[in-house]
């Protein structure tokens, strides 16, 4: 499979610095926002989903720790003690009475011949399939954070979205005002009155939409990090620090007209070569489930084979009877030979479906890799259009405030009407409802771009993960690299 050649020879004119901006726990740091960061803080300390996934990565660790007690000797400890009353009443003498005590207590000693390697590969599998629910915890838990980062953004441009539109009925009202003024006075239709009140009544609709997107961002807040709504709402509401204009403003002659509404991400093209795949955990699961597949194999091969088994037996016994005791004790050593003589054809087909789960496996594999490096590009793609959209859009804030500015001068000089005045304080509005959504979906590409590359775990985990070079054939099988964890 090709790698685009703009993540192996890197971005041009972009530093290493770049890239250490986010390649970090707490990436979202890099936006400035508090109430991102309190909010994100909850979500990680007490999140259903992050639990499950937890309790999953113990669960392998307790199947894996099972698996490989298996390779070892099994010793065992039974004892046992009885009392019998035995009466003989045919006896040629007079009938009597017999009490037998006897106990019996030793060690026993089990162990499996691994000759064929099935305990082995059962111990490989587990392991892998460990590393699999590692790699689908980390996925699992960037993926929140993504969520959690996006709707915040979604939060604050939903608000500023509400303030927009007020304004915009507040212009529409006054319209409407004028409107009826000039009818009254016979300079208007009342064709003239009935637009203007479609149009007030159009915008009124529009905000009630935009008000129940925003009590939907608040209430997905809410069941992600566990606090209440009106702790999250009041948070989001708490304006922006100010920060040091450059990556995290608009690049326009607008500068940051957003300050203290909406986070500016910081300009990132991280320089990803062909490996940034192989670190990212959906990649690393499907791999890791496709050399487990592969150790299937051998074991259900090794199934089909003669199992040696070597057992030992140390027992001390007690009898004690008509007033006598005695003592002896046992022991045996030895081992057994099992084996299937006629199964039916069973374990062979149990070799074909571990072929089969593993031909499957790597076809997912393959399938995973595409997907992931068609995730990159769009991210790549949705942040190159939201920079333009944003450049664009600061443009079109800037004329607009001048537009009503020079329009402001014009009405006080008696050259325009109120109702033109209206008008450019409504190009205004729209303006800045098309910045405000530009920032946001730079900061949300961002965002995505992060959570696409997995570049905040890429260099966190190279030492834990590991670099992994394969080659799935079922004949030949996979060669890796080792791991440590």
């Amino acid at each position: 499979m090709q790698t685009p050649a703009q993540w192996a020879n890197g971005i041009p004119g972009k530093a290493d610095s770049d890239q250490s901006a986010v390649a970090q726990d707490g990436w979202w740091t890099a936006l400035g926002d508090e109430a991102l960061d309190t909010l994100m803080s909850a979500t990680l300390q007490d999140n259903p989903s992050l639990a499950v996934a937890s309790e999953r990565v113990e669960g392998a660790k307790a199947a894996t720790a099972a698996v490989r007690a298996q390779q070892l000797p099994r010793m065992n400890l039974s004892g046992s003690a009885s009392r019998a009353k035995s009466q003989n009443p045919l006896s040629q003498g007079a009938p009597y009475t017999l009490m037998i005590d006897t106990a019996s207590v030793g060690p026993s000693l089990g162990w499996e011949i691994d000759l064929w390697g099935r305990l082995r590969e059962s111990a490989r599998a587990a392991q892998l399939r460990l590393d699999e629910e590692v790699a689908d915890a980390q996925s699992a838990r960037l993926s929140l954070e993504a969520q959690v980062a996006n709707t915040v953004l979604g939060l604050r441009a939903c608000r500023y979205s509400l303030s927009a539109r007020d304004e915009d009925i507040a212009s529409r009202e006054t319209e409407l005002s004028l409107m009826r003024l000039r009818l009254a006075a016979g300079s208007a239709a009342p064709v003239d009155e009935a637009n203007a009140l479609t149009n007030l009544a159009a915008a009124r609709t529009a905000r009630i939409a935009v008000q129940e997107q925003c009590a939907e961002s608040v209430d997905a807040l809410v069941a992600l990090s566990g606090r209440d709504a009106a702790f999250v709402a009041a948070l989001v509401a708490a304006p922006l620090a100010r920060r040091e204009e450059g990556d995290f403003c608009m690049p326009s002659p607008a500068g940051c007209p957003m300050e203290g509404v909406m986070p500016y991400a910081p300009a990132l093209q991280p320089i990803m070569p062909a490996t940034v795949l192989l670190a990212h955990p959906v990649v690393i699961a499907a791999e890791r489930e496709a050399a487990a597949s592969w150790s299937d194999i051998g074991v259900a091969r090794a199934q089909r084979l003669p199992q040696i088994d070597l057992a030992a037996l140390l027992s001390g016994q007690w009898l004690r009877a008509l007033g006598t005791g005695a003592h002896f004790d046992l022991w045996s050593a030895g081992a057994s030979l099992s084996g299937p003589l006629f199964d039916g054809g069973a374990g062979a087909a149990n070799v074909r479906g571990s072929e089969a789960r593993y031909r499957q496996a790597v076809a997912n594999l393959r399938s995973v890799l595409r997907s992931t490096a068609q995730d990159i590009e769009d991210a790549l793609a949705a942040q190159s259009a939201a920079e333009e959209r944003t450049l664009t859009a600061g443009h079109e804030l800037e004329a607009a405030q001048v537009t009503l500015r020079a329009n402001e001068e014009r009405w006080r000089a008696g050259a325009i009407s109120m109702f033109e005045l209206q008008i450019a304080r409504r190009q205004l509005t729209n303006a800045n409802e098309d910045a405000i959504a530009a920032v946001r979906d730079r900061a949300i590409a961002w965002v995505n771009l992060v959570r696409a590359s997995n570049s905040t775990l890429q260099r966190a985990d190279e030492h834990r993960m590991g670099s992994l070079s394969s080659t799935h054939d079922v004949d030949a099988g996979p060669t890796f690299t080792s791991y440590t964890w």
